[in-house]
């Protein structure tokens, strides 16, 4: 594997990691949405009726095995996705490590300008270069992230 298929890589296992820790905030967010239909947080208090707001009808509430059964089957979701989470994260460090060690000036430059997102001009004073020369080494090494 090239350096450059090594930085496609590592793009792509941070947006990997992005797409499981998004589920899992939906799946955390279904397991709440559970605990409410179920009343599984005890009894609310008791409050007035505000006539200020629109009628709601048609509530629904799932029974407490159901609940039970269906939060359970989430939890193991969250399990499996915290895992995935974990051993893709280690993988990018990995990766991360095996980038940060490339030498030359080109590698940097992709490095900087694909994997931590900066401008050319933001590479060129980092490195102590003039944008142009930056710049020709950037194009030279056209971007494989967004293919």
């Amino acid at each position: 594997m090239s350096k450059l298929d090594t930085i496609k890589s590592y793009k792509d296992l941070c947006e990997e990691i992005e797409i499981w820790e998004e589920r899992l905030k939906a799946y955390e967010v279904q397991k709440e949405a559970i605990r409410k239909l179920a009343k599984l947080d005890g009894p609310q208090p008791i409050t007035g009726i505000d006539y200020s707001q629109p009628n709601v009808q048609n509530t629904s509430q799932i029974d407490f095995f159901t609940a039970i059964e269906t939060i359970n089957k989430i939890n193991n979701h969250i399990y499996i996705h915290q895992d995935t989470i974990e051993r893709l994260t280690k993988i990018k460090e990995q990766i991360k490590q095996n980038i940060e060690s490339m030498d030359g000036l080109d590698k940097k430059v992709v490095y900087m300008r694909d994997v931590e997102g900066k401008k050319l001009i933001e590479i060129a004073d980092e490195l102590g270069y003039s944008e142009i020369y930056i710049k020709k080494i950037s194009a030279r090494n056209p971007s494989t992230i967004n293919e």
